[in-house]
This record gives C-alpha cells, sequence and structure tokens, in this order.
C-alpha cells in the first residue's frame, strides 16, 4: 500500500513539474515570489533585458553619475544626439521609443539636442516609437509631468515649445514653431520665421494634427482629430476644423 502512495505521489510530481516547464515556470527554485514573477517576466521578454542594458550605457553617456538612477529608459535602436554644448535635465524619467503607449508605429524614436538647444522633462514623460523631436541651436523644449506623445509625432523647435503636464498627445502630430522660410510681402515686409508655442497642462490632441507657430492651447482644451491650429484656444474649449475653430466651451475631459 505504501509503494502504491509513493508511486501515485510521485507521478503527481511529475506531472506537476512538466507543468511549471510548459509555462516557463523553471523559477520556481527562487523561494522569493516577487523575484521568481520578475524572473519570469524577463525570461518570456527578453528585450526587455536588452533595453536594460542599451538604456544603462545611454545614461552613462548622457548624464554621468546620475546614471545610475536609469532618467532615461531607452528602446534598443531609439537615439539621442546631444552636442556637448546642449542641455538635457530630466527631472524624473523619459521612456523614448518602445510600445509603452502604442503600437501605431514599428520605428524608434529619435531625439536632437545641437549646440545651445535645451530640454527639460519635468516629471514621467512617455515619447513613443517612431517620434521625433528635434531641436535648432538655441531653441527650447520643456514638457511637463504624465504627459504622453504616441506614435510617428513630430517636435521641431527653432524657438520655444512648452508642453505642460497630464496631456495627451496623439500619433501623426505636427507641432512646429517656425516656417522654416522666409516670405517677403509686397510692400517689403516679412514674416516672422518662428515664434513660441505653449499648450497648457490637460491638453488633448487628437491624432494627425498640426500646431503651428505663436499658438498658445489653454488648459483642459481638447483638439480633435485631424485639426490644423494656427491660432489661439482658449481653455476648457473644443476646437475642430482646418483650420480650427471652437465648436464648444466650458468643456472638461478625463483619460
Amino acid at each position: 500500500m505504501s509503494n502504491v502512495n509513493n508511486n501515485a505521489e510521485h507521478n503527481v510530481n511529475e506531472v506537476n513539474n512538466e507543468k511549471g516547464r510548459r509555462s516557463g515556470n523553471g523559477f520556481r527554485f527562487f523561494g522569493n515570489p516577487k523575484l521568481r514573477k520578475s524572473l519570469r517576466i524577463l525570461w518570456n521578454n527578453p528585450k526587455l533585458v536588452i533595453n536594460a542594458v542599451y538604456s544603462f550605457f545611454v545614461c552613462l553617456r548622457f548624464f554621468g553619475l546620475k546614471f545610475y538612477k536609469f532618467p532615461a529608459i531607452v528602446d534598443f535602436g531609439s537615439k539621442i544626439r546631444k552636442s556637448r554644448k546642449a542641455r538635457l535635465e530630466i527631472k524624473g524619467r523619459l521612456f523614448l521609443g518602445g510600445k509603452y503607449i502604442g503600437e501605431q508605429s514599428g520605428s524608434c524614436a529619435y531625439m536632437k539636442l545641437p549646440r545651445g538647444a535645451s530640454c527639460l522633462i519635468q516629471g514621467r514623460v512617455k515619447l513613443g516609437p517612431g517620434v521625433r523631436v528635434i531641436l535648432e541651436p538655441g531653441a527650447s523644449l520643456s514638457i511637463g509631468d504624465n504627459t504622453y506623445i504616441t506614435a510617428s509625432s513630430v517636435i521641431h523647435s527653432a524657438s520655444s515649445i512648452s508642453i505642460g503636464s497630464d496631456c495627451a498627445i496623439a500619433w501623426g502630430t505636427t507641432i512646429l514653431d517656425t516656417d522654416f522660410h522666409r516670405i517677403v510681402y509686397e510692400d517689403g515686409k516679412q514674416n516672422s520665421i518662428s515664434k513660441p508655442i505653449v499648450i497648457g497642462d490637460k491638453v488633448w490632441i487628437g491624432c494627425n494634427c498640426t500646431i503651428l507657430k505663436g499658438v498658445t492651447i489653454g488648459e483642459n482644451s481638447v483638439v480633435a482629430a485631424n485639426s490644423l491650429v494656427y491660432r489661439d484656444v482658449p481653455p476648457n474649449s473644443l476646437v475642430a476644423g482646418n483650420p480650427a475653430r471652437v465648436i464648444k466651451t466650458n468643456i472638461n475631459w478625463s483619460v
């Protein structure tokens, strides 16, 4: 009878071990459940390890002795090109590239900071796959806490762009504070090539929008998809169209 029970117990253990192996539970020998969970995640997602190593070297290069805090988590293949005379300050953590906030693009993210440019990240900010952040010499960009920009968006600053906290900027959005070229009118006057852009706190910009130079978007506003914004947007407003116009006022929105 004892042999029968032992054989039955042995068979049960074999079945359980086989189930463990099939489910990737090869870390059952580690006593700490949290450690087992973390190892299992890494085992099932090897790119996390690659990204961690890649981010380590990026942080070591750009942040010196503060690298151990991992101020930037950079998806493998995404790049930061920064001049020694440029300034990149991260008061929190920057997520660059990766499918943290959508899968609308498989491209790598890119950030360029030439001589005299400055970028300030104030809190936790996510820039999704395919996002391009390009600053010209002497230009500045600031992004507030808990703001994310999804895939394939472009931010190009020749002067100054300020984006507030708790903003949601959807894929395919273009934010330009410059015309790139000078226009001479019949009376001899010329356009101002660059003017600052200010986007307030808690602004939602839908997909495929364009925000042009000199625009201020008030806090708690919504810009509908496919809109072109070339003039100021009042706070708590919904705007839509090409060119964008106010559709509703005194609105509120939530994630």
